[in-house]
C-alpha cells in the first residue's frame, strides 16, 4: 500500500511536470541592433488572461524575438505584457504566440505587426491587443436612453446625441442605460460607466469616450439634454375614415419655425403665427414636432 502510494505520488508530480511546463521560448538580446516595444494585453476566446505565469512572445520566420510574461498593474486592476522586440532590419513582419498557463495550452496569434525601430504601442489606458480570435475593432453608441424618464425624442447627429425631455426634469442626476458595439466599454473622464448602474449630471453637454474591444479606436460622443421650456403646448386630433388627422401648436410668441417628422423624417414645416400653427390632413403613424429647442412625439390613431 505505501508503495502503490508513493508511485502516485511520483505519477501525479511528473504530470504536473509535464502538463504545466511552459515554452522555452529565449531571444538573445545581444544580435540585435533595434528594438521596438508594446504595453499589451493577451485574450483568449474573448478572455483576458490574469496569470502572472501566462506568456507572449514575437518571433520572425520562426525565430524568437521577444518574449515577456503578465505584470499586474494595481492601478487599473489588470493585467499587461511589456514586450519588447529585437531586429536588425525594419519591416520585418512579427508573428506572436501566446502561452496559457492555465490551460497549459500555446495559441498562434493571426495578426502581424510591422517591425519599426524605436516605435511603440500601447499605455495603460489604451493596451495593444494581443488576442486570439481578434477582438471587434468598432467604438459607437447604437442606442442611448434615460432610465425611468420619458423622452420626447432622440436625435442621433454624427457622435452628437440630443435628447429632449419635458419640464420638470431634473437633469442634474439620471442614470442611462446604453448600447454599444459588441465589447466596446463607455468612460467619462477615464472611468468605466456601466449602462443603468451610474447617475450623472446632464446640466451641461457630457463627453463620453468609447473604446472598441481590442482598444484600438477610441471615440467621443457628446450627449445633450434639452428640457421643454414650457412656452409650447400641443394638441392632436385623431384620423377619422373620412378625413386625416391635425397636430395643432401653440405659444406664448409668434415667429417660431417649426418641423414636423414623420417616423423620423421631415414631411412638412411651418411658422408659428398668431400663436399657433396646425398641421392637418395627416395620416396615421408617429409623429415629432421640433420647435426652439423643444420636441415633442405624438401617435395619430385611426378614430372609430
Amino acid at each position: 500500500m505505501k508503495k502503490y502510494i508513493i508511485n502516485f505520488l511520483i505519477m501525479l508530480l511528473f504530470g504536473q511536470a509535464v502538463f504545466s511546463q511552459a515554452p522555452n521560448w529565449q531571444v538573445n538580446e545581444n544580435d540585435f541592433q533595434y528594438t521596438m516595444s508594446f504595453v499589451a494585453f493577451l485574450n483568449i476566446d474573448g478572455q483576458n488572461l490574469e496569470d502572472p505565469n501566462d506568456q507572449v512572445a514575437a518571433f520572425v520566420n520562426g525565430v524568437c524575438r521577444g518574449v515577456t510574461d503578465l505584470t499586474y498593474v494595481a492601478s487599473e486592476d489588470r493585467y499587461y505584457a511589456y514586450l519588447t522586440v529585437f531586429s536588425n532590419t525594419n519591416g520585418e513582419s512579427i508573428q506572436f504566440k501566446i502561452y496559457d498557463a492555465s490551460n497549459d495550452a500555446i495559441s498562434d496569434i493571426a495578426t502581424d505587426e510591422s517591425f519599426e525601430i524605436n516605435q511603440h504601442y500601447g499605455d495603460l489606458f489604451q493596451p495593444y491587443s494581443i488576442a486570439s480570435p481578434q477582438l471587434n475593432n468598432e467604438a459607437e453608441i447604437l442606442d442611448f436612453e434615460l432610465d425611468n424618464v420619458y423622452m420626447n425624442d432622440q436625435v442621433f447627429d454624427g457622435n452628437q446625441i440630443t435628447l429632449y425631455v419635458n419640464n420638470g426634469v431634473d437633469i442634474s442626476n439620471l442614470s442611462a442605460s446604453f448600447r454599444l458595439s459588441t465589447g466596446a466599454k463607455l468612460y467619462l473622464d477615464r472611468s468605466e460607466v456601466l449602462s443603468g448602474d451610474t447617475r450623472l449630471d446632464f446640466s451641461s453637454p457630457v463627453t463620453f469616450e468609447v473604446v472598441s474591444e481590442d482598444r484600438s479606436i477610441i471615440q467621443d460622443y457628446t450627449v445633450a439634454i434639452n428640457v421643454s421650456s414650457g412656452d409650447f403646448t400641443f394638441y392632436k386630433k385623431d384620423a377619422v375614415c373620412y378625413a386625416g388627422g391635425a397636430l395643432k401648436i401653440t405659444a406664448v410668441r409668434s415667429g417660431d419655425e417649426v418641423t414636423l417628422l414623420h417616423n423620423g423624417v421631415i414631411i412638412k414645416s411651418g411658422t408659428i403665427t398668431n400663436g399657433a400653427l396646425i398641421f392637418d390632413d395627416l395620416e396615421t403613424g408617429d409623429y415629432t414636432i421640433r420647435v426652439a429647442g423643444n420636441s415633442k412625439r405624438i401617435i395619430i390613431n385611426l378614430k372609430n
